[in-house]
């Protein structure tokens, strides 16, 4: 059997797009969780305060985030659900992905948790564009007023990172001169 192509024209009904935003917002929901478990173990962890500083504000942000979502979840009279794909929860496994090499540099163990988390806040961000997308054929402006909240919040935090990791770069190059 041949496979359909999109070719620009695919339209969903009503239904179908609510099932894609209730998947999506599920997955997105569950990695928040996930990342609430992880951020602070990972604060911990840091070597410099200042990455310190700025896992435990992004933590924050996470909850709130969090809770935007559940407001979504109340609008719609759903629940979320247990079940996300585990592609999600594999890599929003922070806990188990940092560790600490005594060999190596302490700034470098912290550039390599900032590059992980860039990872992380770009794929959150691709998720809450997508919500943000569907949610726009929506004609519910509390769904939509908290998906662009977050969105927002992730393109902030993705900003500050990228000046994280320019600092610890420029540190890194630093020590050799």
């Amino acid at each position: 059997m041949e496979k359909p192509f999109l070719c620009g024209n695919l339209q969903l009904n009503e239904n179908s797009l609510n099932k894609v935003f209730l998947f999506n917002l599920n997955e997105i929901y569950s990695i928040l969780q996930s990342l609430t478990q992880n951020l602070p173990v990972l604060a911990d962890k840091t070597y410099y305060g200042d990455l310190h500083n700025v896992v435990e504000e992004l933590l924050s942000e996470v909850y709130e985030q969090a809770d935007h979502v559940e407001t979504i979840f109340l609008q719609l009279k759903e629940e979320p659900t247990k079940n996300c794909s585990p592609t999600a929860n594999d890599i929003f496994q922070l806990a188990n992905y940092y560790h600490e090499d005594e060999n190596q540099h302490k700034l470098s163990n912290d550039l390599a948790l900032v590059f992980h988390l860039q990872q992380i806040l770009v794929v959150k961000c691709h998720y809450f564009h997508l919500l943000k997308s569907i949610a726009n054929s929506m004609d519910d402006i509390i769904v939509k007023e908290n998906i662009q909240y977050c969105f927002d919040q992730c393109a902030e935090n993705q900003t500050l990172f990228k000046l994280i990791a320019k600092e610890y770069m420029e540190s890194r190059v630093n020590v050799f001169l």
